[in-house]
């Protein structure tokens, strides 16, 4: 199966069904059409090729297929939402980790301070620092190993670009 026979719209749609008990009210609580919600629900019926509400009742009542589904979507909305929640936190330096690397004299006498200053407004952001020799500090830096890199001496000329 290379795509998913559902979205994320539909995981919310079924989502907000169960929490409605009806369609309409589900329509109305996503501030979409009565119409496009059973036209999701189809859709997905039809990807799925399985039943997800009993027709018939008054209050639109999940199949065991449906609470299947719909057990497994609520963990992957959490996920979608924990996801944001953390890129958000990164955006915001409140999370994540900062790899800094430093050369020896500048990690070894400026960066404690430096860090320290940093971690006292940012204290959810984890700090890693890699005292090396500047050519070290710079290769690292060049190679993605670390995010920022404070040297003290020369940038080695064949890494000046």
């Amino acid at each position: 199966m290379s795509e998913l026979p559902f979205s994320l719209d539909q995981l919310r749609i079924l989502k907000a069904i169960a929490l409605e008990g009806s369609f309409k009210r589900a329509a109305d609580s996503l501030y979409v059409s009565q119409p496009a919600v059973s036209l999701q629900v189809q859709n997905l019926e039809r990807q799925l090729d399985v039943p997800l509400f009993d027709r018939g009742g008054r209050r639109a009542q999940l199949t065991e297929a449906g609470q299947l589904l719909l057990a497994y979507g609520d963990q992957i909305l959490s996920l979608c939402h924990e996801a944001c929640r953390a890129i958000e936190d990164l955006q915001k330096l409140q999370g994540g980790t900062l790899i800094i690397g430093a050369s020896q004299t500048t990690g070894t006498y400026l960066m404690p301070r430096m860090i320290g200053l940093f971690r006292s407004k940012y204290p959810e952001v984890t700090v890693q620092l890699h005292v090396h020799s500047t050519r070290r500090t710079c290769w690292s830096l060049v190679n993605g190993q670390i995010d920022l890199a404070i040297i003290g001496g020369e940038v080695p000329s064949e890494l000046s670009e």
